[in-house]
């Protein structure tokens, strides 16, 4: 299994899942950006303030690229 490069990662990138976004047409690196965003969407979708939503979407972003 792959794991973030930050030291507080939450939780592990499944190879399966990678290389089946991966199959789709996806680089490595989108593949990883697309499956950590889908984790933290959970999260997020909690949030009930949009700008706050916006700006921790946006540091994740950063954080990625």
């Amino acid at each position: 299994m792959l794991s973030g490069n930050h030291s507080s990662s939450a939780g592990k990138i499944g190879e399966k899942e990678l290389f089946y976004i991966m199959s789709r047409g996806f680089e490595l690196k989108e593949a990883m950006k697309l499956m950590v965003r889908a984790k933290f969407n959970k999260i997020l979708k909690n949030i009930k303030n949009e700008e706050l939503r916006n700006k921790i979407l946006n540091e994740i972003d950063e954080r990625l690229n």
